[in-house]
């Protein structure tokens, strides 16, 4: 049936006829992007009711007598300077992949699809420098921190 439903229906002689495509065309096409709104929209749904279905558990734990530290330790949000130095090393090296493909594919003649290629190297190479230097200030930021806390710990034992 599906196969009558795409099909071209043609409307009058074969001089002054007429072609009708129908919805079908449409409907079909436009399914990736409800599966795309579907999935940001359970995305969404998800990371918001996640943080109050951690206040239910504990709190029915709370109710039962359980101790909390029974429940797991809660997730500890550190530094993830790591993971953006990885990503940014990661991003420019893609970025700079990409635009040596583009520069030899096209033997370095700049035109319209060539500049689009640039363009999203670009990005990536972009992001990636972004990463790092996220990464570097974080790494950073938290040597500073540590030197601190040790500082301190050293003090309180005199």
């Amino acid at each position: 049936m599906l196969p009558q439903i795409l099909a071209l229906t043609i409307k009058g002689g074969p001089e002054g006829g007429t072609v009708d495509i129908g919805p079908w065309p449409f409907i079909i096409g436009s399914l990736p992007f409800i599966v795309v709104i579907v999935f940001i929209v359970m995305l969404t749904w998800y990371f918001l009711n996640k943080k109050r279905l951690e206040h239910q558990q504990i709190m029915a734990a709370i109710e039962k007598g359980t101790p909390l530290s029974e429940l797991g330790p809660l997730e500890k949000k550190g530094s993830n300077w790591i993971i953006n130095l990885s990503a940014g090393i990661g991003l420019s090296l893609m970025g700079l992949g990409l635009i040596v493909v583009v520069l030899s594919v096209t033997k370095c003649q700049l035109n319209d699809d060539a500049g689009v290629g640039l363009f999203i190297a670009l990005i990536f190479l972009t992001v990636g420098i972004a990463r790092l230097i996220r990464g570097i200030l974080q790494r950073k930021a938290e040597k500073s921190l540590n030197a601190e806390k040790s500082a301190l710990n050293a003090n309180q034992g005199d």
